[in-house]
């Protein structure tokens, strides 16, 4: 499969436009604008017409306007494929994260026709699971691992019970309790945010954790494991950076991805960096 694999427009989704920090896409039948703080050039349209507003200049410091009456606030679109539900939520996040979609089909690239008698995923930092339903979707068997109840809320719905399991943890607690229990697993996927709370004074801090949650791969990995995704939203790792922490301790060639959505100009939007690591020989 060959990166970087920018999304344009896929049946219900499609980046419209972005500029002077924000961005307009729509996502079925609603029309959403909301910060892009990463950019500054002009948009290329005058005039937008967005149905949903996200207001405020960062994420962190707004809230939904509707344009005009009647609006929902939860609905389902399709997505590369994936059914998932979109939801107004907190920090101007609808539930999809549309760049996310270059790994979706990485997962089913890799998996299908993979014959193992149980085919067993495990997703880190899973959030509202659309990772998970791409590889419930290729026939494994996925253990999603999120410290937020509202993304396991919203994966649940996205997944659905068959094929799926969810687990409300801090994901240092729960990796190094597989280690020890001496679990395997084909697949491991993991999103990690730059910093979060899980309860009981857990925290999780990139700076810090996310070499040593890399190195515990060798011991979750099963020999004929078909690979490794690591995606990150923070402006504090390049994706070369991600394949070093990978290459030390799977001793291979991990390949380095810009993560990003494009308007059907070939207009690119970045979204974050990512670094795969596969063995092609099994």
């Amino acid at each position: 499969m060959n990166f970087p694999d920018y999304i344009t427009n896929t049946d219900d989704y499609a980046l419209l436009d972005f500029g002077a920090g924000r961005k307009l896409e729509r996502f079925g039948e609603y029309i959403i604008e909301r910060p892009a703080p990463q950019v500054n050039l002009s948009p290329q349209q005058d005039n937008w017409q967005p149905d949903w507003v996200y207001s405020g200049t960062r994420v962190t410091d707004g809230e939904w306007l509707p344009q005009h009456d009647g609006l929902a606030t939860d609905w389902k679109i399709k997505i590369a494929g994936q059914v998932m539900h979109c939801h107004l939520g907190k920090g101007g996040q609808l539930g999809i994260y549309p760049e996310h979609v270059a790994c979706w089909r990485w997962i089913k690239d890799r998996l299908d026709g993979h014959y193992a008698d149980e085919l067993k995923v495990l997703n880190l930092f899973a959030g509202t699971g659309g990772a998970s339903q791409a590889a419930v979707l290729a026939g494994a068997q996925v253990t999603h691992v999120d410290a937020q109840a509202s993304q396991l809320e919203l994966a649940r719905l996205n997944v659905g019970e068959k094929g799926a399991r969810f687990i409300k943890e801090n994901v240092m607690t729960y990796v190094e309790r597989m280690v020890r229990k001496g679990e395997r697993y084909h697949m491991v996927i993991m999103d990690p945010p730059s910093f979060g709370r899980a309860g009981k004074g857990k925290v999780w801090d990139i700076r810090c954790d996310f070499e040593p949650l890399i190195n515990y791969l060798p011991q979750l990995l099963m020999p004929d494991c078909r690979g490794v995704w690591a995606s990150l939203h923070t402006q504090a790792m390049q994706a070369e950076e991600i394949a070093h922490y990978l290459d030390k301790v799977m001793h291979g060639a991990s390949q380095p991805i810009q993560l990003g959505t494009q308007t059907k100009q070939g207009k690119v939007l970045p979204a974050g960096v990512a670094a795969v690591w596969q063995d092609d020989s099994v």
